[in-house]
C-alpha cells in the first residue's frame, strides 16, 4: 500500500485525510485515537512534507473520526473496561462499509472519483451535482433528502439519454412524436418499447443488465420524486442502510445508460 504525502497544500484537505483514515481502518489493528497514531503504526499510510504539518493532520483526522462516529461507522469504547475515547471500535454497520472498496457515500471523494469513471459522457455527467448534494445529505444523516437527490440524479441521466436518442431515430415522424412527449413517464415507456423492439443481435451489443435497468429506472425516479418529493403528511421512514443500498445501485445504473447512449451515437434505429 503506497503511503500518501501530506503537504502544505493539504491543510484543509478533508477528503485526503478521510481517504487515509479509511485505508487504516480497513487495515485493522487500530482502536485508540492518540496512542496508536504515530510514525511506527502509520508510516505506511502517510508521510509529512515537513514535521510541523503533523499537528494539522491530527486536527483533521479527529474531525473525520467524529463524523464517522455520528454516521455509526465507529463507536467510542472497545470493551466493558474501556468504554470511552480514545478507545474506539468499528460497528457492525461499519464493517459492512469498510468491506466496500468502491462506491461508499461515507467516502465522498472516493465515490465521486469512481462515479466519474463510469459517467464517461454528458449523459452520466448530468448526475454529478445532484449526487454531490445527495452525499452531503447522507453524511449529515438526512437519508430521505439523500434519496430524493439520487432520484433527481437518475431523472437527469434519463433525460440526457433522451437527448442522445433523438438524432439516432431514422423516422422523422417518430422523432417528432418523441419530441412531443412532455412527461418523464411517457418518455420512459417509449424508450422501453423502443429498446424491446431492437433485433436480438443489436441487443447483444449492450449490457445484459440494461433490460432490468431500463425497466426499473422509472420506478427509481417515481419512488424518490413522488414518495419523497411531495408532501404526504408523514415523512417516509428511510434508514441509513436503505439509503446506502441506493447509492451502491446508482453507478451500475449510470454505466448501463451510458452504454445505451453510446450505442445510440453509433447507430440509427
Amino acid at each position: 500500500m503506497t503511503e500518501v504525502t501530506f503537504t502544505k497544500d493539504d491543510l484543509d484537505n478533508m477528503e485526503l485525510v478521510r481517504e487515509i483514515v479509511f485505508r487504516r481502518l480497513r487495515e485493522g489493528n487500530w482502536n485508540q485515537l492518540y496512542d496508536h497514531w504515530d510514525e511506527r503504526s502509520t508510516g505506511k499510510f502517510i508521510r509529512f512534507e515537513s514535521p510541523n504539518l503533523r499537528d494539522r493532520f491530527y486536527v483533521l483526522m479527529q474531525e473525520v473520526m467524529w463524523q464517522l462516529i455520528i454516521q455509526n461507522v465507529i463507536t467510542p469504547g472497545i470493551n466493558s473496561s474501556n468504554l470511552e475515547l480514545p478507545w474506539f471500535r468499528i460497528t457492525s454497520y461499519g464493517e459492512k462499509i469498510l468491506a466496500e472498496e468502491r462506491f461508499s457515500p461515507h467516502d465522498p471523494a472516493g465515490y465521486l472519483n469512481e462515479l466519474d469513471k463510469v459517467a464517461v459522457s454528458d449523459v452520466g455527467g448530468r448526475a454529478r451535482p445532484y449526487v454531490e448534494e445527495a452525499i452531503r445529505c447522507f453524511t449529515a444523516g438526512c437519508h430521505a433528502a439523500a434519496l430524493l437527490m439520487v432520484g433527481v440524479a437518475a431523472e437527469a441521466v434519463f433525460l440526457e439519454l433522451c437527448v442522445t436518442i433523438l438524432p439516432a431515430l431514422k423516422s422523422d415522424a417518430e422523432r417528432k412524436n418523441f419530441e412531443k412527449l412532455q412527461w418523464v413517464k411517457a418518455k420512459h415507456r417509449w424508450v422501453i418499447e423502443k429498446f424491446e423492439r431492437l433485433p436480438s443481435k443489436e441487443r447483444k451489443q449492450l449490457p445484459e443488465s440494461l433490460d432490468l435497468t431500463l425497466t426499473s429506472l422509472y420506478d427509481l425516479i417515481r419512488r424518490q420524486r413522488n414518495e419523497l418529493g411531495h408532501p404526504s403528511g408523514k415523512l417516509p421512514d428511510i434508514g441509513r442502510e436503505k439509503a446506502f443500498v441506493y447509492f451502491k445501485m446508482f453507478p451500475s445504473f449510470v454505466s448501463d445508460v451510458e452504454a445505451f447512449a453510446n450505442y445510440c451515437r453509433g447507430n440509427n434505429f
